[in-house]
């Protein structure tokens, strides 16, 4: 606890903190009969301050709740199945708790609606149809919702507890550069195109609802909530017939008409987050919510080369293309919307095309100036020409003859003109004989 705690002691401090604590249901009853017994026996200090400081040190109560009972106020702790641990946020549509589920052991972000917004039984049966449809949700980029309920006059929403900071807190350390701005946006357009594929339009894009994790990945909020504005009358603008349309700052001019929006008017207050987070002004600047209004119906942005001349052209192309007047004339899908985005982050590479070389036809060589002396630029690779086919190698086996007749047919292989002379005078000689043989013997 503080020590300003410690030093003024609150004339409200309860005497006794115990049944404080066990009237807020936050612990389960074997905890609080251990909690008492160490009291009872000295493990534990009295002193309603001390055994505050002690139970926070044990991590049994978080400080918010201590200090809520250290205030004499115990109830409003439990809704439903959880505990609030801590406020972690709070707006005009209601206050955002990290909560815990008892039953499941786990951490949760509670939204408590506010009580005004409550009492209009139109808006409520919107939300509830809503929420059926979010509960649909499953996607990297989109906050999960995993519960909805109503309690007496509490309406809350429960999703999933995102450790990290919304990009309107970021602005506060200064504006964000070009292409990790391209890249957040990128990200959220997935989100929303997954919302719009379920037949939700968020009504209500602007920098504290794009959550930026630890791990730099953006996550949309509050999806479904929009339909909550028609009852919101502190930070939204409302119509002349009464509809609550978006903040006047990221609205599209179609919602400031009153007239029904699509996924395109999403993409308008996109455009319109990321003019603002990268050149920290705003595209439609003017004294009043009034004037800037009438700027964003009847004219056109302030160019965001003139806000920031430094902007990647490509990117200055996308955002306004977003921030066109008219629906038909922006990107018609969050799809498009991030491939338009990705193109700027990573352009793809063009094709190589081959140069001749200047030289060519200058009598000069590679490597040396026209001057004579060697060139410092890099020579180009020789060429080198493929290596010529391997020669065909004939074996000749030599037949195997006899003895006698290998005179023979080295001679027919070397002159085989004159073998063959030779032969046919050996034939004729051999036929002569034998005739003549012939002959005398008869």
């Amino acid at each position: 606890m503080a020590t300003s705690d410690k030093s003024k002691p609150s004339p409200d401090v309860p005497a006794d903190l115990l049944p404080v604590i066990q009237s807020s249901g936050v612990l389960g009853e074997r905890q609080f009969a251990e909690i008492r017994s160490k009291v009872l026996h000295g493990d534990y200090p009295n002193d309603s301050v001390a055994l505050a400081e002690r139970l926070v040190k044990d991590g049994i109560l978080s400080e918010y709740q201590a200090r809520r009972f250290l205030k004499n106020k115990p109830h409003g702790l439990l809704v439903g199945r959880y505990v609030l641990v801590e406020r972690i946020g709070s707006g005009s549509m209601g206050r955002v708790y990290k909560a815990h589920h008892k039953m499941m052991d786990r951490y949760v972000a509670l939204k408590i609606i506010a009580p005004e917004i409550v009492m209009n039984d139109r808006v409520v049966s919107r939300f509830q149809r809503e929420m059926r449809l979010v509960g649909r949700l499953d996607h990297p980029n989109v906050v999960r919702a995993f519960d909805a309920d109503q309690i007496n006059q509490i309406l809350y929403i429960v999703m999933e507890y995102v450790q990290g900071t919304s990009l309107s807190h970021r602005l506060r350390k200064g504006i964000i550069p070009a292409l990790e701005m391209a890249d957040y946006a990128a990200q959220a357009a997935l989100g929303l195109g997954h919302a719009h594929s379920q037949g939700i339009v968020h009504r209500d894009v602007k920098p504290s609802n794009l959550l930026l994790t630890e791990a730099r990945q953006i996550k949309v909020l509050d999806l479904g909530l929009g339909v909550l504005m028609e009852a919101d009358d502190a930070s939204q603008f409302a119509t002349a017939d009464g509809i609550a349309v978006g903040t006047v700052d990221y609205m599209s001019p179609e919602q400031a008409r009153g007239l029904e929006v699509d996924g395109r008017s999403d993409l308008y207050s996109l455009g319109c987050s990321m003019y603002h987070l990268m050149t920290g002004k705003l595209a439609f600047p003017g004294e009043s919510p009034i004037e800037r209004m009438g700027r964003r119906i009847s004219g056109r942005p302030v160019p965001i080369l003139e806000a920031k001349p430094d902007l990647p052209p490509a990117l200055a192309k996308v955002v306004e293309k977003l921030l066109a007047n008219k629906p038909q004339d922006r990107f018609q899908t969050a799809q498009e919307t991030a491939e338009a985005l990705q193109a700027v982050i990573r352009p793809k590479p063009r094709p190589a095309v081959p140069r001749a070389d200047a030289r060519v036809g200058s009598g000069v060589a590679p490597g040396v100036r026209p001057d004579g002396k060697a060139s410092s630029a890099a020579r180009p690779a020789p060429v080198v020409s493929p290596p010529p086919p391997p020669e065909r190698v004939v074996v000749k086996v030599a037949p195997k003859y006899p003895r006698w007749f290998q005179p023979i047919a080295a001679l027919a292989e070397r002159k085989p003109v004159i073998a063959l002379v030779a032969m046919l005078s050996v034939l004729g000689f051999a036929f002569g004989a034998g005739f003549l043989l012939a002959w005398l013997f008869r």
